[in-house]
């Protein structure tokens, strides 16, 4: 903690690996057993001087588009996965934050100046001294990401000093509900020292605030708190447990061939090593520094190997998020086999049913996910800019050569449409997602290949997940998707959907959604997502949405709802944006529009 610098090391609880690049990551409030925190700071998670192999992370494509040399995972505790242990914790830090507590028994706002550091356990009320401090509701949110605690004294006083308090003294305020009642609106903070007294429900409401507070550049998580550099924009009130208060901006590839097998996984952290020499120095090399690690694998192998990374390195790599699914694509659609391997497929029979609709159907044995955190928003969520100056910084020092990630190892299905067929259906049906697209540019919202081929391979996605998780026991937040849809009209026809599930603390998944791609059951389960979807207990109202009389987000979804298409959050790709199982199964004034019209 920030406040106590000079005590040993506090541990303040466990969190998994994957929490802290996705929901909890740099830059986040977490709520722990005996105190509040903002996470710090990752700096330290990977020391020049202390490199540790171990937690070092290659993902050739994802480095190329990111600029990056490597990822890093968290430090974890090698049984119980735990990240927050007391021996291992010192490079996952955390400052405490907000800075002013709060007494359940007294209702006395007690800034952390007072209570001259802390021991272990709960904090202590100085007031009430079996009574433990919680920390404040309210922060100040801006949307550059700067985050300060909620300026209580200036809002009670409305922006002038209290008229009875000494100047450098610390306020004496409360925070108490009134007439009983337990609601924003009757909670109220007062100063015991000169009888103010205001409602918390306007610091909520609209630019209230703006009249008292302008944004301080506070950035609690980092060692440096201020950038130097004053904020102009209007930094807002809300609850610290609020959604928008922290969204992590992660960007996740899959790792494909050439640098899937055990032998590239070791070679690529050895090719600045390795670079320049000629193949006698190369295999001495290799038998000094590699054989160890390559159990039953002879030196010549390992050469071959390596000059095969040469020449795609030499290749150009992915520059952008476009090239980086084109590649992908193609990968997958192609079968790739190898019991050391990180990616392995087989293709499997389509079923006859809608062999004209359904070109392949791959059964994706082993898939490495790489994700990587390049940093955060507050308040609105990321517009997809690699370098956008929205994104809050989760490092001190200056773009270090390498960003915080995690491994993720899992199963999917890969499924690739019949591109004449899907062709066919966006002559008939593009004019009608004109109204979606109008209103994703004017909404800012960020899809670089939206479409309304997009539309019918996202929306397939999502009624094949709600399908295998009411026929396979699977839970539909277990399972994820990746859409690859063309990117325009010079962009590599793409037509498929990736539906995966993947675990960070496992070697893998147990073959449970894989064995789904045989024929039998991918047509049961076609045939159950094209039933289910054809009624929704919010028609004829949720059918009937499209164009001007769009639905959720900002108008992107036609025929989508909680009832039969929307997923779980951690489930989508896009915010359960850009949806309508109308594509599919056709409209009331018009069923044969739907792709899958000429089966149901």
């Amino acid at each position: 903690m920030r406040r106590i610098r000079r005590r040993p090391a506090k541990h303040l609880g466990e969190m998994r690996t994957t929490q802290l690049i996705t929901s909890y990551g740099v830059g986040s409030i977490v709520d722990f057993k005996d105190e509040t925190g903002i996470l710090a700071e990752a700096d330290n998670w990977y020391l020049e001087t202390d490199p540790d192999e171990d937690r070092v992370i290659r993902c050739h494509n994802l480095e190329k588009i990111l600029g990056k040399d490597f990822f890093v995972m968290p430090k974890w505790d090698s049984k119980t996965y735990a990240v927050y242990q007391k021996q291992r914790s010192r490079d996952i830090g955390a400052y405490r934050f907000p800075n002013i507590l709060y007494c359940p028994r007294c209702c006395r706002l007690i800034y952390d100046a007072e209570l001259g550091g802390t021991k272990s356990g709960a904090l202590k009320c100085p007031h009430c001294a079996d009574s433990r401090l919680v920390p404040s509701r309210f922060i100040v949110v801006c949307p550059q990401g700067h985050l300060d605690n909620f300026p209580y004294d200036a809002w009670v006083h409305s922006g002038k000093p209290c008229p009875k308090r000494k100047s450098g003294d610390l306020p004496n305020l409360k925070l108490k509900n009134v007439d009983g009642r337990n609601s924003i609106s009757s909670l109220m903070v007062f100063c015991d020292d000169c009888d103010n007294k205001r409602s918390m429900q306007d610091a909520l409401a609209g630019t209230n605030l703006k009249s008292v507070y302008k944004c301080s550049g506070r950035r609690p998580w980092l060692k440096i708190e201020y950038s130097g550099k004053p904020c102009q924009q209007d930094a807002v009130a809300r609850l610290r447990t609020a959604a928008g208060v922290y969204m992590s901006a992660n960007v996740s590839a899959l790792n494909i061939p050439p640098w899937t097998t055990r032998i590239s996984q070791v070679l690529q952290k050895h090719m600045k090593a390795l670079d320049g020499r000629t193949d006698e120095q190369a295999i001495d090399y290799i038998n000094k520094n590699l054989l160890q690690r390559l159990p039953n694998t002879d030196a010549d192998t390992v050469l071959d190997v390596w000059k095969t990374l040469l020449e795609a390195e030499q290749e150009a790599g992915p520059k952008n998020e476009q090239q980086l699914y084109e590649d992908e694509y193609v990968a997958l659609c192609d079968e790739a086999e190898g019991t050391d391997a990180d990616f392995c497929s087989t293709q499997k029979p389509v079923p006859a049913k809608y062999s004209g609709l359904i070109d392949r159907v791959f059964a994706v044995t082993r898939l490495t996910e790489v994700v990587a955190m390049l940093g955060f928003t507050r308040l609105n969520p990321w517009d997809g800019d690699y370098h956008s100056k929205s994104l809050a910084p989760i490092f001190s020092q200056n773009n270090p050569k390498w960003l915080p990630a995690v491994e993720l190892h899992g199963e999917g299905i890969f499924i690739e449409l019949t591109e004449k067929s899907v062709l066919q259906w966006e002559k008939q049906n593009t004019a009608v997602y004109q109204n979606m697209m109008l209103n994703m540019v004017n909404s800012r919202f960020y899809c670089a290949n939206a479409s309304a081929r997009y539309v019918l391979l996202h929306t397939l996605s999502h009624l094949l997940i709600r399908a295998f998780a009411v026929n396979c026991g699977y839970q539909a937040a277990s399972l994820k998707e990746r859409i690859y849809a063309t990117y325009g009209p010079s962009g590599k026809p793409m037509a498929g959907i990736l539906l995966y599930t993947t675990a960070a603390d496992t070697e893998g998944s147990l073959g449970g959604l894989v064995g789904q791609a045989e024929p039998e059951y991918m047509e049961a389960h076609l045939d159950s997502l094209l039933n289910e979807a054809s009624w929704c207990s919010s028609d004829p109202l949720c059918l009937s949405a499209s164009g001007k009389n769009a639905q959720g987000l900002h108008g992107l979804n036609y025929a989508a709802c909680p009832q039969c298409t929307l997923l779980p959050e951690t489930s989508c790709v896009m915010r359960n944006s850009l949806l309508d199982r109308g594509a599919l199964i056709g409209r009331t004034q018009d069923s044969t529009v739907g792709y899958f019209a000429s089966v149901m």
